[in-house]
């Protein structure tokens, strides 16, 4: 399996997609990179529109994908945030809610 096909599965794992274009309404961004291992994607100049939006699209170039958490650390040198899917939470009786703490969908556009 290539790095891009697990960050796929991973990412589609925790309730990300990938998006063939990105809709209007959508809040868009850029990742510096992303990891194969979880599916997630780094965002090294990050705004609150990314926490309050519903809908949030990442661009993120094939090429920057990592295999994995050690690797990717070893190209984080200012403050960000690993993004792996929508915002969920859930409670004691495992009552999930997405968007309680950010976007209720996130999807990766890659170029």
């Amino acid at each position: 399996m290539t790095k891009l096909d697990k960050f796929i599965e991973n990412l589609k794992k925790a309730g990300g997609e990938i998006l063939e274009e990105i809709p209007d309404e959508w809040y868009q961004t850029k990742a510096l990179l992303g990891v194969a291992e979880n599916g997630a994607v780094w965002l090294d100049e990050y705004k609150k529109e990314l926490f309050l939006n519903e809908n949030v699209a990442i661009i993120l170039d094939q090429n920057s994908i990592l295999e994995d958490m050690s690797e990717a650390m070893k190209y984080i040198n200012s403050p960000g945030v690993f993004i792996s899917g929508p915002s969920k939470t859930a409670d004691v009786e495992s009552f999930l809610v997405f968007g309680a703490h950010g976007p209720v969908r996130l999807g990766i556009k890659l170029i």
